[in-house]
C-alpha cells in the first residue's frame, strides 16, 4: 500500500537563487537560468513591450532523466509574460542550440537579472486522501482504526516532498493551484512562478498544456492562468 501511494509523487525541478541551494550542492553550482533583465533574442523576433521577461532556461544545465515530462535537453526557452492578476497570454519561445542572439530592450524597464539553479524535487497530489489508492480504501474500508493508520501514513508521505517557495520557479510535477489545479483539466504543469516580491505579489503564475503539446513542443498552445 505504501508503495502504490509512493507512486502518486511527481519530479519536478525547481530553480532558485544560489543562496537557497542546498549545501552540497553549492560545490559544483552550474547556473540552470537567468531571471529577469531584458530577454536575448534573434533580432527578427517580435517582443510585445508589455511581456516582460521572466526566465530564459538553459536547457543543457538541467538535471538529465528528473523530469517525468518532455523537456528540450538543449538550447534555450526564454519566457516572456505579465506577472500579474489580469494577465494576457504569455510567450514561450526555444531556441536551439548555437542560435544567435541580441539583447532585446524592449520592455521600458526590467529588474536586475540573477542566475538560478536547479535542486530536483518531488511533488504530491494536493490534497492527498487515501481514496485516492484502491488498495487503501479497501483496507481501511468501515474500519476507523484502519482508517487512522493510512491517514497517519499518508501524513508521513506528505512531509518527503519539499515543496520550495520564495524566488523558486517550478518545472514539471503537480501545480501548486488553489482553486483551481491544472490536473483537475487534464493538463501537465510544465511551469509555476510562485508569488514574490521579484515576480508578482500575491499570485500563482501557472503554464500548463496536455502532455502531447509539451511532448511535440507547441509552446504557443500552453496556458497562462494566474491564482491569486
Amino acid at each position: 500500500m505504501t508503495e502504490a501511494f509512493i507512486r502518486l509523487l511527481r519530479p519536478c525541478i525547481y530553480l532558485c537563487p544560489y543562496d537557497e541551494l542546498p549545501q552540497e550542492l553549492k560545490k559544483d553550482a552550474r547556473p540552470a537560468a537567468r531571471a529577469l533583465g531584458f530577454p536575448h533574442l534573434p533580432e527578427d523576433v517580435e517582443v510585445p513591450s508589455y511581456r516582460s521577461h521572466v526566465v530564459t532556461i538553459d536547457c543543457a544545465a538541467l538535471p538529465a532523466d528528473v523530469l517525468d515530462i518532455d523537456f528540450p535537453a538543449d538550447g534555450h526557452l526564454v519566457i516572456l509574460a505579465e506577472i500579474t492578476d489580469d494577465p494576457e497570454d504569455g510567450v514561450i519561445i526555444h531556441l536551439p542550440a548555437g542560435t544567435e542572439t541580441v539583447e532585446r530592450q524592449s520592455q521600458s524597464k526590467s529588474h536586475e537579472p540573477f542566475p538560478l539553479y536547479a535542486v530536483p524535487g518531488t511533488t504530491k497530489p494536493d490534497p492527498l486522501h487515501w481514496s485516492q489508492v484502491a488498495e487503501a480504501a479497501d483496507y481501511a474500508e468501515g474500519d476507523a482504526e484502519r482508517a487512522r493508520l493510512v491517514t497517519k501514513l499518508i501524513d508521513e508521505i506528505g512531509e518527503i516532498p519539499d515543496v520550495r517557495w520564495k524566488y523558486d520557479l517550478q518545472l514539471g510535477g503537480y501545480s501548486r493551484a488553489f482553486h483551481n489545479p491544472v490536473e483537475d483539466r487534464g493538463k501537465a504543469l510544465f511551469l509555476s512562478i510562485p508569488e514574490s516580491a521579484v515576480f508578482g505579489d500575491g499570485c500563482i503564475t501557472l503554464v500548463s498544456g496536455t502532455r502531447e503539446q509539451i511532448a511535440e513542443h507547441r509552446y504557443d498552445e500552453l496556458e497562462f492562468d494566474v491564482e491569486c
